[in-house]
């Protein structure tokens, strides 16, 4: 039915292009998992969670080939130049109870352009969640996405053909330039179940997509249901995610080499410590003091769980330091070049994430906008200046130079820390061995018990997949 590929305005390729080569640059990974269930052609409704304010739909739009008229809130579009720009893109403002209920009629607007768009085989964007969390959870979808599908294909007797596609996003962190992101692609919802209930209930159909909707996305993200287990949560992660990652043999659901990756092994933590709040709660508890005692104790003595990880010895400590600070004496030239060649427009891009500090939802789209410009900018009047004083050819060369540098600067410093935290730590184990004896003894402990924790939820696990796969009686 589709053979026509989807028309994507000059203002939008050149945008696309733009965002995609900082977002390169910005992450040190863009992962995506099963993106090829997206089709080519068709009409196509991603929905997705939203942790990252802005950057979820930059992401988002990066990985797809397709155009992606995404819907977002109507307070994005009170600058005229700012509106003129998304609406160039094929965004769609929608208007938000919580920002001006007055003008809640004009969703219907909103409705027409995105069946308009779905009629003519393009793909709409939405985060059903409505706001933007950083927290590990997907809050309570609402019913906007699952309308849209709905009525647009009613519309058409449900012979349309759109295609529902969650999408789970997951930021490694949410602060740091050189991270990692994931867009996790799910299979497309089987609509056709929800089409049967549209026709004979209304409404009820909605909710039951809505629900589903909801249902996928938690499959797709860590999700942490209770809010207060999330800090836990990472807490094990920090002290347990290399065991995982280590083990071998056992079944797919933790312990196969495909599925050691960080999202997997964050996602399983969640599923397991939700999983005896829910139903051990006294264990978790008993669990929670365990782990917060080894941390009060690691803080107490200012030092950090990968430290008693290693059994290196201290002179091992030394030889390494003696073979990393030569390589450092060789590269500090280099790096110290790149180092003042950076310094303003990176202090200006950590002055743009500092602002948005007590906002932890804009830190990286701070970083990458506000940074960004600043590059742009410095990295343009310095090499006007170079090429005045010398040669365009020169001036070219330099140009290449300053991210070429910068990166290795960036690069150096981060070994360098690494490397003093090294040596603290050997003066300390020279000094304090009995103590860190004792450490590392209360963090096999702990080790021990996650380790019978992890035995029982896999049989737990595994005894309720068999009990699916049994027929019913």
């Amino acid at each position: 039915m589709w053979t026509r590929r989807e028309s994507r305005p000059m203002l939008y390729r050149m945008a696309r292009f733009v965002i995609g080569t900082a977002l390169r640059v910005f992450f040190s990974k863009i992962d995506v998992r099963h993106g090829d269930v997206v089709p080519d052609r068709g009409p196509v409704v991603f929905v997705a969670n939203h942790p990252n304010s802005i950057m979820d739909p930059l992401v988002l739009g990066a990985v797809t080939k397709r155009k992606v008229n995404y819907i977002a809130h109507a307070g994005l579009f009170r600058n005229p130049l700012i509106r003129w720009f998304l609406r160039g893109c094929g965004v769609i403002p929608v208007y938000r109870r919580q920002d001006d209920p007055d003008k809640m009629d004009q969703n219907v607007r909103m409705f027409e352009e995105c069946t308009n768009a779905l009629e003519k085989g393009e793909t709409i964007g939405i985060f059903p969640e409505g706001t933007s969390d950083v927290v590990r959870k997907v809050k309570k979808v609402k019913t906007g996405a699952a309308r849209i599908v709905l009525e647009t294909e009613a519309k058409h007797d449900f012979q349309l053909g759109v295609k529902l596609i969650p999408v789970g996003l997951h930021f490694y962190s949410i602060s740091h330039f050189r991270s990692r992101v994931l867009v996790n692609f799910g299979e497309p919802i089987e609509l056709e179940p929800y089409f049967e209930k549209y026709r004979a209930e209304g409404f009820e159909g909605v909710k039951a997509l809505t629900a589903e909707i909801e249902k996928r996305l938690m499959e797709l993200t860590v999700n942490v249901r209770d809010e207060e287990l999330d800090q836990f949560v990472y807490d094990i992660e920090q002290i347990y995610k290399d065991e995982l990652r280590t083990i071998k043999g056992g079944g797919k659901t933790l312990l196969d080499k495909a599925y050691r990756e960080q999202f997997v092994i964050s996602k399983a933590i969640a599923e397991c410590v939700q999983y005896y709040h829910d139903h051990d709660p006294q264990r978790l508890d008993e669990m929670r003091e365990k782990v917060a005692a080894y941390k009060r104790k690691l803080k107490k003595l200012h030092l950090r769980d990968a430290m008693l990880r290693e059994s290196v010895s201290p002179r091992d400590i030394w030889k390494q330091a003696g073979r990393a600070y030569a390589l450092a004496i060789l590269g500090f030239v280099p790096a110290l070049y790149g180092i003042i060649n950076n310094f303003i427009p990176y202090r200006i891009a950590e002055m743009c994430g500092r602002h948005f500090l007590y906002e932890r939802t804009k830190i990286l789209s701070a970083l990458l906008i506000g940074g960004g410009a600043a590059f742009l900018f410095f990295y343009a009047v310095q090499t006007a200046v170079v090429t005045q004083l010398t040669t365009p050819l020169i001036g070219l060369a330099y140009l290449v130079s300053l991210p070429v540098f910068g990166f290795f600067a960036l690069a150096y410093i981060q070994r360098l820390r690494e490397l003093n935290k090294k040596i603290s730590f050997s003066f300390f184990l020279f000094t304090n061995r009995p103590l860190i004896a004792r450490m590392r003894r209360q963090r096999r402990m702990l080790i021990q018990k996650m380790n019978e924790i992890r035995d029982e939820y896999l049989k737990i696990v595994q005894n309720q997949q068999a009990a699916k796969k049994q027929p019913a009686v």
